[in-house]
């Protein structure tokens, strides 16, 4: 018989699509407040080049970003983690005015093996967490790098993710040694 073992911490990150009604620095200062220090940003994409799916909703002109979380968490805190974020594009509705999103946040981790990210939408490939969040395994890590699945979005294959989030990786493992 197999025990359950503890899980070792995970690298949080925030997956950012927003338009031009956002202010990156006052999104930046909320996001810290409710989340955690933000240690790493990728490059700024435009997000309409890889989809017109939010277009409907949030507009022409979206940008595509993803900013990671500094300390390492448990992994139990995705689907909690993806609530408040909810919470937060909701208020930034409000505030704008707007009838539509003015900015998405998709939490996600990383670990040693695969990227996660949390959704509100089942389907086959998710794992029900708890109130309405699911889990979705994004991308694996397979020899030299991070593989997509066949789900795998767009933007999260670009060549730009990748490299972000084998960065993000590097930085995972440098702090899972400076906890040891």
């Amino acid at each position: 018989m197999s025990l359950p073992q503890p899980t070792q911490p995970v690298k949080y990150f925030l997956g950012l699509i927003y338009n031009g009604l956002v202010s990156l620095w006052d999104l930046e200062r909320v996001l810290q407040s409710k989340f955690d220090f933000i240690d790493r940003k990728s490059p700024v994409l435009e997000f309409d080049s890889f989809t017109d799916y939010y277009q409907k909703e949030m507009g022409q002109n979206l940008y595509r970003t993803w900013w990671s979380l500094h300390r390492l968490q448990s992994p139990d805190r995705l689907a909690e983690f993806k609530l408040l974020a909810n919470e937060l594009e909701d208020q930034y509705s409000r505030e704008a005015e707007t009838l539509g999103r003015i900015v998405n946040i998709d939490p996600g981790y990383l670990n040693e093996s695969r990227l996660v990210l949390a959704s509100c939408k089942d389907f086959s490939h998710r794992i029900h967490l708890e109130k309405g969040i699911f889990a979705e395994t994004t991308l694996i890590y397979k020899g030299d790098g991070f593989k997509p699945l066949e789900w795998t979005y767009p933007d999260y294959q670009s060549p730009e993710a990748l490299k972000y989030f084998e960065t993000l990786k590097q930085d995972y493992r440098s702090q899972l040694k400076g906890e040891k």
